[in-house]
């Protein structure tokens, strides 16, 4: 199988480099991930510019960075390989996509992006705090990965949340996308020539979420499995609004 494999963490990422390592043992892998980490940029895209792409030689599978966004390495890579891919992972990412964070996230993006292409598309998130986590989540994954393949279907991507070694995985719940808000902290800094400089850190807030919720379902030690669409239709609020403008 050919995997395209993209990220929004960058090309030297562990989750990026253990997964294309393990999965080119069996499989045609082919990275293309951005130069640097991307993290939060969401479904954004490079128009009216260049990006630039390059080959890197040290990884034990064909790898190049790009100075673009995770899309545009889907976008571009779709283009850009001889043989198009059967299978688009975007991933494995440094922190859980799960409740509205899907909304800013890259990695499902990308994963979306692909979808949007005609492609079979994963994200790929987890929630690692040491290195050897990134090796039990990419072993879970593999572990999993027939089953992964068999709910792949072009007309949406998965968005996959594995647990931590320390938290483990009972089973794996196929869920909604649940509600996750963080608290917004600008961290004020020099001023120069560009302005006053302002970081945004947070941290995420307790909010209470449906049990049938990814949120509630990875907090309680499962992995989460989520099909998303591009489409951000509020179809419940359809009818009321046909409603009131026909009165």
């Amino acid at each position: 199988m050919k995997i395209l494999l993209v990220n929004d963490d960058g090309y030297k990422a562990h989750g990026i480099v253990k997964l294309a390592t393990a999965l080119s043992k069996e499989h045609e892998v082919v990275v293309i991930a951005p130069v640097k980490c991307m993290s939060g940029m969401a479904h954004a895209m490079t128009f009216g510019k260049p990006v630039y792409l390059k080959k890197i030689e040290k990884y034990p599978y064909e790898c190049y960075s790009l100075s673009g966004t995770p899309a545009d390495c889907v976008k571009l890579g779709s283009e850009f390989l001889k043989k198009k891919p059967d299978l688009v992972i975007s991933g494995i990412n440094t922190e859980p996509n799960i409740g509205t964070t899907v909304v800013y996230s890259g990695t499902a993006a990308a994963a979306m992006e692909a979808s949007l292409l005609g492609y079979r598309a994963m994200a790929v998130s987890s929630n690692p705090e040491s290195e050897a986590d990134y090796d039990y989540a990419v072993s879970f994954f593999l572990e999993h990965f027939d089953y992964y393949l068999s709910m792949a279907s072009t007309e949406y991507a998965l968005n996959i949340n594995i647990n931590n070694a320390s938290v483990g995985n009972k089973a794996h719940k196929i869920v909604p996308i649940g509600i996750r808000k963080f608290t917004d902290i600008y961290i004020v800094g020099d001023m120069d020539e560009s302005g006053l400089e302002h970081t945004l850190v947070g941290n995420p807030i307790p909010v209470e979420n449906s049990e049938f919720s990814d949120v509630a379902a990875f907090d309680s030690g499962y992995a989460t499995i989520t099909p998303l669409t591009s489409d951000h239709t509020c179809f419940g609020v359809m009818e009321r609004l046909a409603e009131k403008a026909g009165s």
